[in-house]
């Protein structure tokens, strides 16, 4: 019997594991976008003015914000290849 360091079935994701560990990722995600969504209302209504310091967050968090929807781009491109994978 193969040691589970050598058996390649061990070290490849399933389909059914990056599904669970996309949702889970996925739910923290949205969770930071409801907040960061909420913290962009509150500071636009509350200000008048807004600061460098406040401008220079939200463009940041905006930035995070597109490269974390890129990465489940990826992330979803590479769960499909498991599912083509899994059905060849």
């Amino acid at each position: 019997m193969d040691a589970p360091e050598n058996n390649p079935k061990t070290t490849e994701p399933t389909l059914a594991t990056a599904l669970l560990e996309y949702y889970d990722e996925f739910a923290a995600f949205n969770e930071d976008c409801a907040f960061l969504c909420d913290a962009f209302s509150c500071l636009v209504a509350n200000s008048e003015i807004m600061n460098q310091h406040s401008i220079h967050g939200m463009q940041s968090h905006a930035d995070w914000l597109k490269r974390k929807v890129s990465e489940f781009k990826e992330q979803l491109q590479q769960i499909r290849e498991l599912h083509s994978a899994a059905n060849d």
